[in-house]
Parts: structure tokens; sequence; C-alpha cells
């Protein structure tokens, strides 16, 4: 018998070369038959998906849950969004962990702990024994590894090379949002940013946060950036690379005495004109230009003009704010280039988004579907398939016998999720939220960490992972 029958559905498993009208049948949370017809009297329960995608569930390696990014929201957000599983990029991770046991909806999270001068390191340019305890301490409480935040609370040039070292010497991930302390403020979060990064980086494994970010026509044209940025990735194997589908930016909205505590917050102001500090933060939620994250019911909006400031105010600048900083070609690109072997440069679509109402893989990914940017096994691919191999999540990503049955349901023709499934259980089904609860994704240090917080772990390998091994071929990739 199996728990559940998907039945007549457009099953999409670019693993495994799948491409047309299949059922599933699952039990124990895991796929256990792919077949064109099963006998339905086989199943305790069956779930029509005639005229539907079925495809892995889609895992983001970018999203928000806490910090300015509230949780009450953020899990909610992204399984209504179609999200199975995702990384939380940052943390904190007692604020991830809150989130994670008083508003689960049912996903799988890993969490990457953030480093940020004056918070968690003494300084911009913290020792080696600093950064070196705050690797350990993350990982024996459950974190995959670390974020630098270096566009928003930058460390020194020096200390940004030692983390990268040191965490990838202690076997943990890495992401890092590129800016130093040096860079002079009016060059953080551009191109020559990233290109500072790529250096800071090299010879290590590193994922380099939302590359569409640096290609906003800053120093050069959108193209002429775009260009540079996916040539630097494409001669550095050695970086991983995700990029959103949203026109609009996110950085926290505090000020402290008049000015802004995010240095990625002033940058997206001077796009619009606007001065780098409180009074231009106001003037550009009054003006529309800058939007602000609200909490309303069990989900976030933006809001924007007198309203907005009203509810900026009221939470003392305790919000996120969004401005339209990323312009279509760029977003474009970093979805559908190639090289010229065939490889997607970005390697995943992301979205940065979590608490943050920009949880676009579907609604924009199949839309680029639609525009033939993308095919269905190539949009399986940036969103299931190569997030899984990156992190070492071997048993996601497809839909083989024996594979974890995470599964995202899509309507084609409305470009909307119609179910998220998290190991056979239904998380969302038609906008409604069903799932309840929290995976963490960790290592097998975490994993007592995880259980303490009355939450169920999910062991990863990161030895067996792309970020520490290397890509391996697409086709020919397993569980070795």
């Amino acid at each position: 018998m199996f728990d559940l029958i998907i039945r007549g559905g457009h099953l999409v498993d670019y693993q495994n070369n799948v491409n047309g009208t299949f059922d599933l049948g699952i039990a124990d949370g895991q796929v256990v038959e792919v077949s064109p017809e099963i006998d339905l009297t086989r199943g305790q329960r069956v779930f029509d998906a005639a005229g539907k995608m079925v495809l892995p569930g889609i895992i983001d390696l970018h999203v928000h849950t806490g910090f300015v990014c509230k949780g009450r929201t953020a899990m909610n957000n992204m399984v209504k969004a179609g999200t199975v599983t995702a990384v939380d990029v940052g943390g904190p991770l007692e604020e991830f962990y809150d989130n994670a046991v008083s508003h689960g909806a049912g996903l799988n999270m890993a969490c990457l702990q953030m480093i940020r001068p004056d918070y968690n390191v003494k300084g911009v340019n913290p020792s080696p024994q600093e950064i070196g305890v705050l690797i350990d301490k993350s990982l024996e409480n459950g974190a995959l590894g670390l974020k630098i935040l270096g566009g928003h609370y930058p460390l020194a040039r020096e200390a940004t090379r030692r983390t990268i070292e040191l965490t990838n010497k202690k076997r943990a991930y890495l992401t890092f949002h590129a800016g130093t302390a040096e860079s002079d403020e009016t060059v953080l979060n551009t191109l020559d940013s990233f290109k500072e990064a790529v250096e800071l980086a090299e010879g290590f494994s590193v994922q380099m946060a939302h590359v569409n970010a640096y290609a906003r026509g800053r120093t050069a044209s959108p193209l002429e950036e775009c260009i540079e940025t996916l040539g630097l990735l494409e001669a550095n194997p050695n970086l991983f690379s995700e990029a959103y589908l949203a026109q609009f930016s996110g950085a926290p909205g505090r000020c402290v005495d008049g000015q802004l505590e995010s240095k990625g917050t002033g940058n997206s102001l001077s796009m619009g004109g606007y001065s780098r500090d409180e009074k231009g933060l106001r003037q550009g939620i009054l003006d529309g230009f800058v939007l602000v994250t609200c909490e309303l019911g069990e989900e976030s909006v933006l809001i924007t003009g007198k309203e907005g400031l009203e509810y900026w105010e009221a939470n003392n600048g305790d919000v996120t704010v969004s401005c339209p900083t990323n312009p279509a070609l760029s977003l474009f690109l970093c979805a559908t280039r190639k090289n010229t072997d065939g490889r997607f440069v970005v390697d995943a679509i992301s979205t940065d988004g979590g608490g943050i109402p920009r949880n676009f893989i579907v609604t924009k990914g199949t839309a680029l579907v639609r525009l033939y940017g993308l095919t269905w096994p190539e949009f399986v691919m940036k969103t299931s398939y190569h997030p899984a191999r990156i992190l070492g999540l071997n048993n996601k990503g497809h839909l083989g016998h024996g594979a974890d049955a995470d599964i995202t349901i899509v309507d084609p023709l409305a470009g909307r999720p119609y179910a998220t499934i998290n190991r056979g259980k239904i998380a969302m089904l038609g906008g409604v939220i069903l799932g309840t609860g929290t995976t963490v994704i960790t290592t097998a240090q975490g994993k007592d960490a995880v259980k303490r917080r009355g939450l169920a772990p999910y062991i990863v390998d990161l030895e067996r992972s792309w970020f520490l091994r290397g890509r391996q071929d697409a086709k020919a990739a397993t569980e070795a």
C-alpha cells in the first residue's frame, strides 16, 4: 500500500530524464514507484494532479527568517510560494530557532550564522582565534556554516579572507555578500565589490549571494556589468552562485542617530537620488520609491507612502525596506545564461526572500518557461536539482525511487504553486497552509542542538556536497 498516490500529473525530473504524464506512489515519506499508471486501490489517499506540473520540491538557497525579516510570516510566505526546502542565510541562529519552533509551516530549513562586527565578533578585524571559535560554536549549535554580510556590515579585507579560509578548513558552508570595510560606501554592492570578493575567495569554495545585485548599472550599463559578472563566475569554478527574479532589493530599515545602520540601504537610496541617511529614507518612503515590509495576518506585504512611513515609525525602523534597483535585463541573464559547454553560469534561482515578500521562484520562473527562457527540465535543474547537489542533499532534488517525496505542484496556466509536499505530507494546498513544524537541516555535529530545541534534525554530510567536492557532471552525479 502507498500512503499517497499523486495521479495523472506531468512529472518533470531532470536527474532521471523523466518528462511526461506519470503517477507517483509514496510510502514512508519516500518515492516508491513512478509509473504511467498505478492502481489507485493501492493508495490510502489519492491526489489528482491532472493538468498540473509535478516537480521535485523547490529548494531556495537564500532566504531570511530572522533579524528584520520576521519569522512569523517568513515560513508561511515560503510554503505558499511552493518552497519545500530553504537556507536561512544569516540567521541569527537563535532567532532562526525561535521562528522554526513557533512559526513552522512544514518546511525543511537550514541556517547559516551571520558573522557581524560588534555583534558576535569584536570590530571589523577579529582575530583568527575569534573567527574559529564562532565557526565551531555555530556548527555545534546546528548551523551549516557562516554568512559574511559584506554589503551591509562588512569585515576588513584581512578578516574576510581569514573567514573564508577558516570556514573551508573546518569543512563548513559559507555564503558571501560581497563587500569589505576598506571599500567606500559608494563601492559596496557594485561590480567592483564583486570583483574584490572573487579575488578574496580565490582557491576556496564560496556561495556568492544574489549575483544579480552586482549588475544594477552603477558603474556601466546593466548589460556590461552582467556580462562581466557572469564572466568572473565562469572563470572561477570554486564559486557557487544564485540570483533572484525580483525587481526590488531588501535591506534593514534601522537608523541610529539619524544614520542608516546598513550600508546596503544607503546604496539603494542613492540609486533613487536620495541621501544616504534617515532623512533620505523617510522621503523615499513618502515618495513611493522605498517599500516597507509589513506583517499582515499570516503573510508579509509591501506598503509605502504615508502608510509605510507610519508603520516604519511604529516599529522604530526595525523592518525591511525595499527599492526597485534590479534591472530586468540582469535578472533575465542571470537566470538563463549558459557557457559554451551548455552549463548554466549561475547555478540556481533563489529569492533572498522568506520574510521579504518576494518569494518568486515559481511565479517568475514559470514566466521564463512561458517566454522560452528555460525549459521545464532546466527550471527543475536550477530550482531543485542544483541546490540539492550544492548542499549535499542527495536524496532531494529528484523524484527517483527512494528519493524524499518533496514535491512542488504547479498550475502551469496560472503560473502559481498549487501544492507543497514535504516527504509525502501536504504542507500547502490551493493557498491554504496545512503544514506545521520545521525540520532543521544540520550536520552530525549540530544534531543534538537541534533536538534540544524540540525540532527534528535532517543530517547532511557536506563532504558529499558539490560545495566541498566540486561540481560533478550533472547527469553523472550520484549519491557516491
